[in-house]
């Protein structure tokens, strides 16, 4: 339950926070790594960064946010459908990873 909590609560900050584009798509590896840096903007459990990272780079949330991201950028806004997106890509994404 606990590790669930703190998913959702990442959830709840990638709906808030996501970056102006970079270069294309970034990779699961970037994104693992901003979710388990010291400093991350959007925190995730190092035992399910790999997953989750998997899960949403595979998933509809646009380059740009994931982007936002890698990039630790708090100050990005996306649209309110990006926001929608965000939220049910990574509710899907920390149900397979917990669960896996």
């Amino acid at each position: 339950m606990k590790k669930t909590l703190a998913l959702t609560a990442a959830a709840s900050m990638l709906v808030f926070t996501a970056a102006c584009g970079g270069g294309g798509r970034p990779s699961a590896d970037e994104l693992s790594k901003a979710f388990t840096a010291e400093d991350a903007v959007v925190p995730v459990p190092e035992d399910y960064a790999d997953c989750v990272a998997k899960e949403l780079v595979d998933s509809d949330i646009s380059d740009d946010t994931l982007n936002a991201i890698v990039e630790q950028d708090e100050d990005y806004e996306g649209s309110d459908d990006e926001a929608d997106t965000v939220l049910k890509e990574f509710t899907a994404a920390q149900e397979k990873c917990v669960a896996e």
